[in-house]
């Protein structure tokens, strides 16, 4: 392999403060080809706080494809660095070293660890720093997923659940590849994707989880699908989409006992005029559950807010009808 003048590497060096996206991702790949040769141009770029912020990021994927140990103790400096993104680039570096034989890798795999389990620092840091590591062993990571199932931090909770299973694929192939057989897995899915999934995929799972928990025999299983739906449900709100409120509406209208609180997040986020009927009948059901019946009446509020419902519009007029006792729900609607 012929070897690159100085000259062009401090050219590609250059190309990485570039804004233009293939010009950085093309000096990236022939940076990782030259190898340890761009090492020390690479560590004074990653290191440069004065340099523009995609340069450095380029500059540390570059030695995460390089695996050069002489980036180890950069890479542990900036693993704290108040930008989030440079963190994360770090720790990927660190996750690279970890898998050497060496004294590096040894305060590599030190340092992963200490993220990983930080309850005090970021979610995005301590995900990077599981990923990182499950690159090792399982002996080694084993113990180390298992503290973190029970995470209080749902992102990190999530991403210790999907690895302990083993069930790492990406949510767009679910429809395809069939869901989870344990709904927990199925959530820590959905929390850790969810956020960024197209809503039509989204959609579906709505559908596809359905159809699984009807399937499911044990209650406390059953539960837990239902759930996941609830989350999914959820994360289609916070988005302000209605793709699946046709869902929605039927399952607050089936429910006799209180539903996880995705769907009444949901109902009072995206919830139309067809939630109300429903809303109520729950409403007016959950006399011994003052938590119930209280986010019931929030999101029955926010409905009657959101569009624009006056006392005297037709379906709450058939819910003062059907249930004069309603009148505290309603009475949260103007009169005109």
């Amino acid at each position: 392999m012929s070897i690159l003048p100085t000259a062009d590497t401090a050219r590609l060096i250059a190309e990485l403060s570039s804004s233009d996206a293939l010009r950085r991702e093309t000096a990236i790949a022939r940076l990782s080809v030259i190898g340890s040769r761009a090492v020390t141009r690479l560590l004074a770029l990653a290191a440069d706080a004065k340099a523009p912020i995609l340069a450095r990021l380029g500059a540390l994927t570059a030695l995460e494809t390089i695996g050069d140990p002489r980036a180890s103790v950069l890479a542990r400096t900036l693993s704290d660095d108040p930008d989030v993104r440079l963190g994360v680039a770090a720790i990927a570096v660190l996750g690279v070293l970890a898998q050497g034989d060496d004294g590096q890798a040894d305060r590599a795999f030190d340092r992963l660890t200490s993220l990983a389990l930080d309850a005090s620092i970021d979610s995005d840091r301590r995900v990077a720093a599981c990923r990182a590591l499950e690159g090792l062993p399982a002996n080694v990571v084993s113990p180390i997923l298992d503290a973190l199932a029970t995470e209080s931090s749902p992102a990190v909770q999530a991403h210790a659940t999907r690895a302990q299973s083993g069930d790492t694929r990406p949510i767009e192939s679910l429809p395809e590849q069939g869901l989870p057989s344990d709904p927990a897995v199925m959530l820590a899915i959905i929390r850790e994707e969810g956020p960024d999934a197209k809503l039509t995929l989204l959609r579906d799972l709505v559908d596809r989880v359905r159809e699984r928990e009807k399937a499911t025999k044990s209650q406390a299983t059953r539960e837990q699908w239902m759930a996941a739906r609830g989350l999914l449900h959820q994360q289609l709100a916070a988005r302000n989409s209605r793709l699946a409120v046709y869902d929605l509406r039927e399952t607050l209208a089936a429910s006799s006992e209180p539903l996880p609180v995705g769907f009444v997040a949901a109902a009072a986020a995206v919830g139309d005029v067809g939630c109300l009927e429903p809303i109520a009948a729950s409403w007016l059901a959950a006399t011994g559950d003052r938590w119930w019946r209280d986010h019931l009446a929030e999101a029955f509020a926010a409905i009657v807010k959101r569009e624009k419902i006056t006392r005297r519009h037709a379906t709450l007029k058939k819910i003062l009808e059907r249930w004069p006792s309603a009148g505290a729900l309603v009475a949260a609607a103007p009169l005109r």
